[in-house]
C-alpha cells in the first residue's frame, strides 16, 4: 500500500512540479513576445515627427493613454485679449493646440497643458473675464474649466457637477470675476463628539465665474478656502446649478462628506450669485468672444 502511495505522490505532484518548473525556466530566458490578439489591440505608439511636439492629453489611473496623442507644432495665433497687455495664445494648427495665457506687464507666461483645445471645444459662446487674479477658460462641452488664482501663473482643472451640466448651446456667456471672499457658517460635528453640534465657519473665494445661461439659470464655480482637517481642498473648484442648488439636488458629496451642501441656500450666498447676471462688462477692453481662424497660425 505504501508502495502504492509513493509511485502516486510522484506521478501526480513531483512529475507535474518538476515540469511546470522546467518551463517557468526556458520561458524566462526566451525574448517577450504579446500575444497576437493581444498585439491587434494595442494601439501603435506615436511616432517623432520634426518641428512637431506629441502631447498626450489624456490620463487614468494606469497613466497616459498612449493611444491618444496630437502632433503640436510651434505655430501660434491670438485668439483672445483682455486688455493691451494681457492676452490668449494658440500653439498649434488649424485651431487645435494648447492656450498659452500672457500678461505682458507683469512677464507673465502660461501654457495651460491640462486641456487639449480642438476646434469644437473652444468656446464659441460670449467670453469675458474682467478678473485680474481669477482667470479661467471653458470648453465649448464644459467639459473642463481651466482655472487661475493666481494671475495666470498657474492653471488648475475644475469641473461642472453631473447636476449642472448642459451643452455649450444653452449657454449665453461665461464671465470671470473677482470679488471680495464670502465668509458663511454651516453645522458640523465636533471631531471628538459627534453628537455635539457647532456653527463652523467657512471662507467661499470671491475669484469664480459665471456660466448665463439663455434659460436664466447660472453655473457658479465653488472654490472653498477653511481652516480645518481637509484645508487641502483650497483651490478645488466645482461649478453648481443654481436652479439645481435651491431645489436641494446638487449637494457635493467631496466637500467633506456633504456638509457644505448648507452653504448653498444662505440666503447671501444665492443672492451674490444671481447678482452675477447683472454684472457689467463695461468698460472692457477685451474682445467679446474666443477668435480663432484656420491657417492664421504663424
Amino acid at each position: 500500500m505504501k508502495r502504492i502511495i509513493n509511485i502516486a505522490l510522484v506521478f501526480l505532484v513531483i512529475l507535474p512540479a518538476a515540469a511546470w518548473l522546467v518551463v517557468v525556466a526556458i520561458g524566462s530566458i526566451l525574448p517577450e513576445k504579446t500575444p497576437p490578439l493581444l498585439a491587434s489591440k494595442m494601439p501603435p505608439l506615436a511616432q517623432p515627427r520634426q518641428g512637431y511636439e506629441i502631447i498626450y492629453p489624456y490620463s487614468s489611473a494606469m497613466g497616459l493613454d498612449k493611444g491618444s496623442f496630437y502632433y503640436v507644432s510651434n505655430k501660434r495665433q491670438v485668439v483672445y485679449r483682455y486688455d493691451t497687455h494681457r492676452y490668449l495664445e494658440l500653439q498649434g494648427e488649424n485651431c487645435e493646440g494648447l492656450i498659452w495665457y500672457h500678461d505682458e506687464a507683469k512677464n507673465i507666461h502660461t501654457r495651460i497643458d491640462g486641456t487639449f483645445f480642438t476646434v469644437d471645444k473652444l468656446p464659441k459662446f460670449e467670453y469675458f473675464n474682467p478678473g485680474k487674479n481669477y482667470i479661467a477658460l471653458p470648453t465649448q462641452d464644459l467639459s473642463a474649466v481651466m482655472f487661475s488664482l493666481d494671475g495666470g501663473k498657474s492653471f488648475t482643472k475644475a469641473k461642472v457637477t453631473s447636476y449642472a451640466a448642459v451643452p455649450g448651446e444653452q449657454v449665453e456667456r461665461f464671465i470671470g470675476t473677482d470679488d471680495k471672499p464670502l465668509t458663511l457658517h454651516y453645522t458640523t460635528t465636533k471631531e471628538n463628539n459627534v453628537f455635539e453640534k457647532y456653527q463652523k465657519p467657512i471662507t467661499i473665494s470671491g475669484n469664480t465665474g459665471y456660466f448665463i445661461l439663455n434659460n436664466g439659470d447660472i453655473l457658479f464655480g465653488a472654490t472653498i478656502n477653511h481652516d480645518s482637517r481637509d484645508s487641502l481642498k483650497f483651490g478645488i473648484q466645482r461649478y453648481h446649478s443654481l436652479s439645481s442648488i435651491i431645489e436641494k439636488q446638487d449637494i457635493d458629496a467631496d466637500y467633506d462628506f456633504g456638509s457644505y451642501w448648507q452653504i448653498y441656500h444662505n440666503a447671501a450666498y444665492i443672492e451674490r450669485i444671481e447678482s452675477a447676471k447683472n454684472i457689467k462688462v463695461e468698460p472692457y477692453q477685451g474682445w467679446d468672444r474666443i477668435r480663432c481662424e484656420v491657417g492664421a497660425e504663424r
